[in-house]
């Protein structure tokens, strides 16, 4: 274990802390009070939205509480022991997760790019300091 791959398992981590919460807030907000209070967190809502608009919602921060818990999962392990494969998993992984929320949220413009930023940082600390890890480190997992 080198300091770059603790960089590393540590900006994966960070991204996973940060997702678990945000998908936490969502589901918590859906689950509380419907649609609207889990949209609101986006923005204000004029309108009354179909049951299944929640529910879809609740899927959402679900499934991103899920890849969180992957990616810490993969951070705590192979990328604190400076694996190949997992810098490779985490890496495809949040950047698939990056890439959609992208497309669907920053391009039409749900959410500033300022707000997603973090995020973005703490990838880029986990991919670049495992990559530099990984490359350093000739016995390497």
């Amino acid at each position: 274990m080198t300091s770059l791959s603790r960089i590393g398992a540590a900006g994966f981590a960070l991204w996973a802390l940060l997702h678990l919460v945000g998908g936490g807030m969502i589901l918590a907000a859906t689950l509380s009070g419907g649609a609207e209070a889990g949209y609101a967190l986006y923005g204000p809502t004029d309108t009354g939205l179909p049951r299944i608009a929640g529910d879809i919602l609740a899927y959402f921060a679900y499934l991103l509480m899920v890849i969180a818990l992957v990616v810490a999962g993969i951070a705590a392990t192979l990328n604190r022991a400076n694996s190949e494969i997992g810098l490779a998993i985490n890496t495809g992984v949040v950047l698939v997760t990056e890439i959609g929320l992208i497309l669907f949220l920053l391009v039409p413009g749900h959410v500033p790019v300022l707000q997603a930023l973090p995020g973005f940082v703490l990838f880029g600390i986990g991919a670049i300091a495992g990559g530099m890890a990984c490359r350093g480190d000739a016995g390497h997992a």
